[in-house]
This record gives C-alpha cells, sequence and structure tokens, in this order.
C-alpha cells in the first residue's frame, strides 16, 4: 500500500477541481441562464425595457381607423396586421401622442414580398405571376391601380 497517499492525493486533487469548478460556476454564469433556453432569460425583460415600444397590433390601429379594419378583417388580409404593410404604430403614433403620417410602400414590392409565384409556397397561397398578370413590365403602383389592399379581390 505505498502508492495510497498517491491515490489520497489524487482524490483529494479531484474532489478540489470539483469544488472549483461548481462554485466558479455558481459565480461566474448567472442565475436566469438555462431558464427557458441556452441563454440568459432576464436579458428579454432587459431589452423590453431598454427599447421603446414601436408596434402594437391590428386592435390599436383598429380604434382610430374602424372602417379600413372593419373592410381588412372581411377581406383576404384578415390574418395581415396592418404594422406589415404600414409600418410599426410607433412611427406613427409617436410617444407624446403627436400622429404623423406613417410611411407606406405603394409600389409593387410590397405586394410581392407575399404574392410573388414561387414554387414554395402552398399551391392554395394567391400567387401571380408579376409580368402575365400585368401583361407587360411591372413598375410603380401597379397593384393598387385595380386592387384594394384592405379588400384585394378586383
Amino acid at each position: 500500500m505505498e502508492h495510497g497517499k498517491h491515490v489520497f492525493r489524487i482524490v483529494i486533487l479531484v474532489a478540489v477541481i470539483l469544488v472549483v469548478v461548481i462554485l466558479g460556476r455558481g459565480l461566474l454564469i448567472p442565475k436566469t441562464y438555462g431558464l427557458y433556453g441556452r441563454y440568459r432569460a432576464a436579458n428579454v425583460a432587459e431589452q423590453m425595457n431598454a427599447r421603446p415600444v414601436l408596434h402594437a397590433g391590428a386592435a390599436a390601429c383598429a380604434e382610430c381607423h374602424s372602417e379600413l379594419a372593419a373592410k381588412r378583417t372581411a377581406g383576404g388580409h384578415r390574418n395581415v396586421s396592418c404594422e406589415i404593410c404600414h409600418a410599426p404604430l410607433g412611427a406613427h403614433v409617436l410617444a407624446d401622442g403627436s400622429v404623423v403620417k406613417p410611411p407606406i410602400d405603394r409600389s409593387f414590392t410590397l405586394c410581392a414580398r407575399c404574392h410573388r409565384k414561387m414554387a414554395a409556397r402552398p399551391a392554395r397561397f394567391p400567387q401571380v405571376d408579376l409580368d402575365q398578370h400585368v401583361n407587360g413590365p411591372v413598375e410603380g403602383k401597379v397593384c393598387l391601380q385595380c386592387h384594394d389592399p384592405h379588400s384585394p379581390k378586383p
């Protein structure tokens, strides 16, 4: 048993390393890390408090624009939020309560983001081959000439 003291030293060394790792992990890794996945869960609340709220949803838009909201909910875009096309509510109603005209993209590229014909999209989704649909080059406000974006059927 002459090697017994060497084995005892290795066991002590492993125990010390284990204690250092456990204590170090407890001191260096935040308490909320891993609570909801591989990130620090408290970061979500910190980011919410650090950034202004910009998006409010279609219900907030309907408070002032009830006619357009009713038209949208009855039409083909009922599942599309107003803020997808009209920019976030925070760009329209400012923090001080003043109202400014929101930026609106009226070009065909806005419609084409969702409706351009692509093989990967489901067949039941309304897709358009823009060049054939317009019978010529696609440019400008071509979609708005025939379609009301709040109720897009021609």
